[in-house]
C-alpha cells in the first residue's frame, strides 16, 4: 500500500522517528511535488530540510550530505546508484530511508502509509 506523500503523515511519520526542532534532513528526491510535501511536514516540526542535487554524484554529492550536517536522508529509490556513490567518503552516515517503489527496508512509503 503506497500512501501520498503529505505534509501531515510526513510530520507524524518524523516525530515518530524521534527528529525534533533544530536537527536537519537531507532529501534527495526527484519529484519536486513530493519534496515540497516533505519540506512542508518536516519545517512544522522545526527541523532544517536540506535539498540535495540530484545531479550531484560521488564526490560532490558525499560534500553536499556532509556539510548539511544531516542525521537523516531520504532517497530516492530511483537514486540508489547516485547515493551508493557517497559510500566510502563520508565520516558518519546518516540514516536512509528510501522513497518509492521497490525498497526493501526503510521505505517512507510504507511507513507514511501506517500515518493514513
Amino acid at each position: 500500500p503506497v500512501a501520498a506523500v503529505c505534509p501531515h503523515r510526513v510530520s507524524r511519520w518524523a516525530w515518530g522517528e524521534g527528529l525534533r526542532a533544530g536537527q536537519a534532513v537531507a532529501l534527495l528526491v526527484q519529484d519536486l511535488g513530493q519534496v515540497e510535501a516533505m519540506r512542508l511536514g518536516l519545517t512544522r516540526l522545526g527541523l532544517r530540510v536540506v535539498c540535495l542535487d540530484c545531479a550531484g554524484r560521488d564526490a560532490a554529492l558525499a560534500e553536499s550530505l556532509a556539510q548539511s550536517g544531516a542525521g537523516l536522508v531520504v532517497v530516492d529509490t530511483a537514486l540508489a546508484d547516485a547515493y551508493a556513490g557517497v559510500m566510502g567518503r563520508l565520516t558518519a552516515y546518516p540514516a536512509v530511508w528510501w522513497n518509492g517503489p521497490g525498497a526493501d527496508y526503510a521505505s517512507l512509503d510504507l511507513a507514511l502509509a501506517e500515518h493514513a
